[in-house]
């Protein structure tokens, strides 16, 4: 489901129906007794006023959480979900998903629970995809880029250096991309999407080496995710190293990475400040994430219970500032070891990320795509959202 309607009880409508009724009522009334039918008008006008006022509350109330209300009175029975998911619980991700989870929860007056399984107890982060599949979990949150030309259209928010000026525009700018066009509908028709969103930007960050030129960079063992961020450290010339986001710390404690391109975010929940010693502040990219849930388990709930999923999904966008919270901080806490490359030097990073965007069109372009098309909407999608 993409376009996603929610529920509104139209109470001012059903007072506005009353009133219509007792008008009538006092017109035919000939007893001659204007007490009685001053009085009666006031008081009507006085619970019009009232039930408008509330019925104003109620709208503006939804306006705030985006979430309408549900008749659940043929609900007979309550219904329980698995949620995997591969960073701590004490991470944005953690805070983003019981969050989501917790909203459910109030807005299903219990009905619908979600499980949360943080930090890769249920599913590794490379296992998702099939746990969600196969039904061994019923929602998964990962990243696309963990699954290699598995979602090629959802590429387009990874490349460097384009505008997205923070997780909550990204993350917007991805959904109205995915809610406006059918670009990404075949890489993810195996599943119900329930969200899709963004973190927050990527530094370059490095152990020993502070980058002050482009040259610095060449030959160095970098750590990306796949996609656009491996062939970007390719066209700077450094050697893409494949290191799952759990055993990262490790690879750049012994000296195995020179480096990583990775966001503030997972630089304190995997705590790398402990073995990184610079971090270049280009805003990089950004990497996305699904939150998708097997299609039998979605048919399997009530159609009210689906809504009340779908409408609170999309209410978590709120939730994704979190990540911007995060970068905020991580950056205060590094403030003496966060740097800027010079305008020469910025300039030659720039012009490396547009080979990175201009080859990813081609490549597009030569699976069959409409690269051009594709990259263009999602930047009118970012600026749409800033």
């Amino acid at each position: 489901m993409k376009k996603k309607v929610i529920s509104i009880v139209l109470a001012g409508a059903l007072v506005v129906s009353m009133g219509a009724m007792a008008g009538c009522g006092s017109s035919s009334d000939d007893s001659g007794d204007t007490t009685d039918t001053t009085e009666s008008a006031a008081e009507e006008t006085s619970a019009e006023a009232e039930a408008d006022a509330d019925a104003e509350a109620d709208a503006d109330a939804e306006d705030e959480s985006g979430v309408g209300e549900y008749d659940l009175s043929g609900l007979d029975q309550t219904y329980t979900l698995t949620l995997t998911q591969h960073d701590p619980e004490n991470s944005a991700t953690g805070t983003f998903l019981n969050n989501f989870a917790a909203a459910v929860e109030e807005a299903s007056e219990g009905y619908l629970t979600i499980e949360v399984y943080h930090g890769a107890t249920l599913a590794g982060p490379k296992d998702t995809y099939d746990y969600v599949l196969n039904g061994s979990a019923d929602i998964g949150w990962g990243l696309q880029s963990f699954y290699a030309d598995t979602f090629p259209v959802t590429e387009v928010f990874m490349l460097p250096l384009i505008d997205i000026q923070s997780a909550t525009n990204g993350s917007q700018a991805i959904w109205e991309f995915w809610n406006t066009t059918d670009y990404m509908d075949e890489e993810y028709s195996n599943f119900h999407v329930l969200l899709l969103h963004t973190n927050c930007q990527s530094a370059i960050e490095t152990v020993s080496t502070k980058i002050e030129t482009l040259d610095d960079l060449v030959g160095m063992q970098l750590r990306g995710n796949a996609g656009p961020p491996t062939d970007f450290i390719t066209n700077l010339g450094a050697n893409p190293v494949s290191v799952s986001i759990n055993d990262l710390y490790s690879n750049l404690d012994k000296g195995t990475l020179d480096g990583c391109i990775t966001d503030w975010h997972a630089v304190n929940s995997f705590s790398l400040d402990e073995v990184l010693s610079w971090y270049l502040d280009e805003n990089i990219g950004v990497s996305t994430y699904f939150m998708v849930m097997n299609q039998d388990s979605y048919d399997a709930l009530p159609e009210v219970l689906q809504q009340l999923l779908d409408d609170v999904a999309e209410d978590s966008l709120k939730y994704t500032e979190v990540w911007d919270q995060y970068e905020e901080e991580v950056k205060e806490a590094v403030a003496d070891k966060l740097y800027n490359l010079s305008d020469e030097e910025r300039a030659k990073l720039e012009d490396v990320a547009q080979q990175t965007i201009d080859e990813w069109i081609e490549s597009m372009d030569a699976a069959g795509y409409d690269g051009q098309a594709i990259y263009d909407t999602a930047m009118e999608c970012i600026a749409n959202n800033q």
